[in-house]
């Protein structure tokens, strides 16, 4: 019995000493634009943690309708293609894959909150490892220059308007000055309108009937408002060449204020060093938002959402490679100092600093519930029909030929003629 004990306790020890049998080699898909940019942010490295897993990138031109969605990780171009293959039942729930409770820790409230609201049950069917945003950029020289108090969190776009035209049009040397300015190429002024209408989640066109609404108590409050400080020239009211070299009005310090996106954060110092400049004094605050509740923002967008394909092999490492796409500490820092164009961080403890800027203002807001995008809805032929069409009526009212009920109402029957012939050009009938 002594010899047999020992003999037990030798095979336990050798046992132990043996390394654990490797994982079987596994080969999981995921269809993406390109092959070469989804290895460099994520293929590669994620092979590199997990050996035993080999990810096969399909481009997504060789989907054809029938076979998208039947890659093990999908991937989904905006909230609209996430919302029609969680409603076709070709993705699983987070909540049912192995770990789903650990996939989504640490995830901002905003991307949740959007992909959430996508889908009619609530559910988590995907993941997004970035989000989009936006913010109010001032420039604290100009400010300070010219005594106006520096914008504060939570304003409304007519308090932004006001602020604006605090500034002169023009500096003490003689040249143009405005208090704000935004990157529109076409009819400045009206999406100046539109922005600040959607801030109160106001709709201008129904994407089912496309019918116009624009004369009504609410949108005639923001005509009033946006025409006086147009009338001022405190607005940069321009339209920008796609193709031109020229930088914005606000980088070259010739505006105070501009709403963008992180990407204007980042750019500042790169700017600066590029055109031979100081870096500008710069602050941030959050977007304006709706007066009547502004705890919410309309500015948040997720692009690249993935999920589980029903239809997965290999659900788990699928999983595996979601959750490593979008909470991964390592590389989700790597791409995000890297590609910033793609988004902040989904995981904002993420986020790349910049000097001693306080960034929260991006992700500070809640997202207005049941905000959609108009272009992502509605064909772009008929939106910019509208938008020429009740831009000719504004700069009617803006040079003093039409009061603010005369424009209003004539950029809604204007507007609507537009769109009823934009809609038989592209052949949808009335």
């Amino acid at each position: 019995m002594r010899t047999a004990l020992i003999m037990i306790v030798f095979m336990l020890a050798v046992a132990g000493c043996r390394s654990p049998e490797p994982d079987e080699p596994v080969t999981i898909t995921v269809n993406y634009p390109s092959i070469q940019q989804f290895n460099k942010m994520y293929g590669y490295a994620f092979e590199t943690k997990f050996p035993h897993i080999q990810v096969k990138v399909v481009q997504d031109l060789e989907l054809d309708a029938a076979k998208a969605g039947t890659t093990d990780l999908v991937y989904m171009n905006g909230t609209e293609a996430y919302k029609r293959a969680a409603q076709d039942g070709k993705l699983r729930a987070i909540s049912y894959l192995d770990n789903g409770s650990e996939l989504a820790e640490g995830l901002s409230p905003v991307v949740t909150a959007l992909l959430g609201a996508a889908v009619p049950d609530g559910q988590l069917y995907g993941l997004a490892p970035t989000f989009h945003s936006a913010a109010l950029y001032f420039n604290k020289t100009l400010f300070d220059e010219y005594r106006v108090p520096y914008p504060v969190n939570g304003m409304s776009w007519q308090d932004v308007f006001a602020l604006a035209s605090q500034f002169p049009a023009e500096t003490t040397e003689g040249e143009r000055l405005y208090g704000l300015q935004m990157n529109y190429y076409r009819d400045v002024t009206l999406n100046f309108i539109i922005q600040a209408g959607e801030a109160q989640q106001l709709s201008y066109m129904d994407p089912k009937t496309y019918k116009v609404t624009m004369n009504t108590d609410s949108w005639r409050k923001i005509w009033s408002y946006a025409v006086e400080a147009f009338r001022t020239g405190a607005v940069y009211d321009k339209g920008e060449d796609m193709d031109s070299m020229q930088a914005p009005a606000f980088f070259t310090q010739d505006a105070a204020m501009t709403v963008g996106s992180h990407n204007v954060a980042y750019s500042m110092e790169p700017f600066s060093r590029q055109s031979g400049e100081e870096v500008m004094d710069w602050g941030m605050v959050t977007v304006p938002a709706d007066p009547a509740d502004p705890v919410y923002s309309t500015s948040y967008a997720v692009y690249d959402i993935f999920g589980v394909s029903v239809a997965a092999e290999h659900p788990k490492e699928a999983a595996e490679l979601l959750k490593f796409i979008v909470s991964d500490p390592v590389n989700s820092r790597l791409v995000a100092r890297n590609q910033p164009n793609y988004g902040l961080p989904a995981i904002t403890d993420y986020i790349i600093p910049v000097g001693e800027h306080d960034l929260s203002p991006l992700y500070a807001l809640k997202p207005a519930p049941h905000h959609v995008d108009p272009y992502l809805v509605i064909e772009p032929e008929i939106l910019d029909a509208f938008k020429t069409a009740a831009q000719a009526v504004l700069d009617k009212a803006i040079a003093g030929e039409l009061t603010i009920e005369e424009a209003v109402a004539e950029a809604e029957r204007s507007g609507q003629a537009a769109v009823d012939e934009a809609r038989l050009k592209l052949g949808l009938g009335l």
